[in-house]
């Protein structure tokens, strides 16, 4: 699981007021100095404000407006962007200004109404204009989506999460060095009276039919089977021993009730297996030489480095498996105001898009990958649709708790961390203009904050194994 959701709970007013440039002299809201606004309560998860804007107020967008009108077009006796406001309205009309200076105007006197309301909102406020006329004041509502409100946080002093050992145990040592001799395993082939037996790898040709109908994609010359291995359909190699080169056999097995193609589970499945080759498989001994062809001493430095490697990785996993609980008993135990639904409707996105990013990083084909799952993908979407609540609830409380704890990264901490991003893309400037962005800077400044809050967490929460 993926925490936080960042990108969904921490909304700056900064997507409010990113205007066009050509509008830079009213790039804040410092500029903004009279407006009537109205508050009105739609539902516990949302405000309606209407605005009205004076004409004094609407006057210096509208002069800001009709510059960037005329830079890009032509008006006899002046150049382009030097004609005076007046000769430009002349030529396009009052209502062309007007409606090239809302968008910014709307944006701006918007992000000074919640900060003067103190409303926290989510998203982007749905805006009406309900009066818009040369000359006269400019009258619109913003409909806004309050900050989901964490009602009661749980008491994460009081709550436990038990920590279990990353001590790395025999068995898995054991394992690995055996994957270890795997990768160096020789394949070397057996004498044609040779029979099949579960320490080989065999080649096979092999066709699988139901009902006498060939199974798409059970047809296959040259398949190499590993008879050590378990992954095959249950049975199959119990048949395949005792057969030498050159031996077909037909025989029926029973797919597995859980198998991914839905129409094949639990199925009697006819199995034409003939075998081409047989390879024994000859893996070094593990010995002092092995170590050292490894670059180790020997089998005692070679034990002990798998060991401190599988320590490394169980302490990662039993980290995120901590965090993880942590996060979800809290989250079960606090309580929360209403969540607007689209909140929830952008993780679950988020989340499918993270599942795909991860089939097909992995060579997949994500509408292979649906088909071998069964659904639809407004089938899957809702199957996550209670993660993707969890999500955003972690999330909202990750928020409230640093409030509450005044947890906070400092600007130079932020700076530095982009830095060291910056020098991995030394010759990317596309990527380094990303990076030094404001909108990327914030994204940061909540991701690092909510890895603090997760640290103060944990160490509030975890009793260590």
């Amino acid at each position: 699981m993926a925490w936080p959701a960042e990108s969904l709970i921490f909304a700056p007013l900064r997507a409010l007021l990113d205007v066009d440039p050509h509008f830079g002299y009213c790039s804040g809201t410092k500029s903004i100095t009279r407006m009537d606004i109205k508050r009105e309560t739609v539902s516990d998860s949302e405000v309606k404000l209407t605005i009205t804007i004076s004409p004094e107020e609407v006057q210096p967008f509208l002069v800001t407006a009709a510059r960037h009108i005329s830079e890009h077009m032509n008006i006899d006796g002046f150049r382009r962007g030097k004609a005076p406001y007046e000769a430009i309205v002349n030529n396009v009309g009052e209502m062309r200004v007007l409606e090239e200076a809302i968008e910014p105007m709307v944006r701006l006197h918007v992000a000074k109404a919640l900060m003067d309301e103190k409303i926290e909102s989510i998203g982007q406020p749905r805006v009406d204009i309900e009066k818009m006329v040369p000359g006269n004041e400019l009258v619109f509502t913003a409909t806004v989506t309050l900050m989901p409100e964490v009602s009661k946080i749980a008491s994460y002093d009081k709550l436990t999460v038990e920590g279990k050992s990353t001590k790395a145990e025999e068995k898995d040592i054991e394992k690995a060095i055996k994957e270890l001799t795997g990768m160096q395993t020789k394949e070397v082939r057996a004498p044609k009276d040779t029979e099949v037996t579960m320490d080989q790898m065999v080649v096979i040709d092999l066709e699988m039919k139901r009902d006498l109908v060939p199974v798409e994609g059970g047809s296959t010359q040259g398949f190499r089977v590993y008879m050590q291995e378990d992954h095959y359909v249950p049975g199959m190699k119990d048949e395949m021993l005792g057969m030498k080169e050159g031996d077909q056999k037909v025989f029926t097995l029973a797919f597995p009730k859980e198998h991914f193609q839905k129409h094949l589970a639990g199925a009697p499945v006819d199995f034409d297996v003939t075998v081409k080759e047989i390879y024994a498989l000859e893996s070094p001994t593990v010995d002092d030489a092995f170590a050292v062809s490894l670059g180790l001493k020997g089998v005692a430095d070679l034990h002990e480095k798998i060991a401190e490697n599988l320590e490394k990785e169980n302490e990662e996993q039993e980290k995120r498996r901590i965090e993880r609980e942590a996060l979800e008993l809290l989250a079960e135990k606090s309580a929360f105001g209403t969540i607007p639904e689209f909140l929830v409707e952008d993780e679950v996105e988020k989340m499918v898009h993270e599942l795909e990013h991860a089939v097909t990083s992995r060579g997949g084909v994500f509408d292979d990958y649906m088909k071998s799952l069964g659904k639809t993908a407004g089938e899957l979407r809702e199957g996550m649709r209670d993660q993707g609540l969890l999500r955003v609830k972690v999330a909202l409380l990750l928020r409230a708790i640093g409030t509450k704890e005044g947890l906070d990264v400092s600007n130079d901490d932020v700076q530095e961390e982009i830095e060291k991003q910056l020098a991995l893309y030394k010759e990317d400037d596309e990527a380094r203009d990303k990076l030094s962005s404001d909108a990327y800077r914030d994204y940061m400044r909540y991701r690092m904050r909510n890895e603090k809050v997760v640290d103060f967490l944990l160490e509030k929460m975890v009793k260590k194994a």
